[in-house]
């Protein structure tokens, strides 16, 4: 009976050993995934592909917005805008660029940054007519009213018959607090 007691007992100490050897396997695993990133993702792995690219060739508009994208699809919100904007700052006239900067601006929670950007296109781009809509949708969305009013009208200037201009109409009747159709006369 004393012989089982004393093997008892050290299978009980073995076994406190190996417990506590995996649970401290696991604190360091834990910890390191914390520390250190963890395991490669595809987005983390495009996001490190297209910093190289852009260290590479800091002048390649293409290739902020792409890296801009890239941090939007990892979740990095500051990242993606810092890129966008120097996407945009190298190539003000691309709209693919400014839609970036937009949508980044947008997960970052500042949509009054995103109105302001289009605005910015549109000052200088006043015949990109999806940049006016996207202001108008944007506009009205934060409720700057007299803008997105504004984007909308000249969006109709330039696409009054688009498959969009119908829309554009309801959303600027809306605006106005008239319904979206008159009733017909009887």
């Amino acid at each position: 009976m004393l012989l089982d007691e004393k093997r008892t007992k050290r299978i009980v100490q073995v076994v406190a050993i190996l417990t506590s050897i995996a649970f401290a396997g696991t604190i360091f695993v834990v910890m390191g995934i914390v520390f250190f990133g963890g395991a490669s993702s595809p987005e983390r792995d495009q996001v490190n592909e297209l910093k190289g690219l852009v260290e590479r060739e800091p002048r390649n508009a293409d290739a902020w917005q792409q890296l801009a994208s890239a941090h939007i699809a990892a979740g990095d919100t500051q990242e993606a805008v810092a890129a966008a904007e120097r996407s945009v700052a190298i190539a003000p006239d691309s709209f693919r660029n400014v839609s970036t900067l937009v949508l980044a601006l947008q997960e970052a929670d500042d949509p009054g940054g995103a109105v302001d950007a289009l605005q910015e296109f549109t000052n200088e781009n006043r015949t990109n007519s999806e940049a006016y809509l996207q202001l108008g949708v944007s506009a009205q969305a934060i409720g700057r009213t007299a803008v997105a009013r504004l984007a909308f009208q000249r969006y109709l200037q330039l696409e009054p018959d688009s498959s969009r201009a119908e829309f554009v109409r309801e959303q600027l009747q809306a605006l106005s607090g008239t319904p979206a159709e008159a009733p017909a006369a009887g």
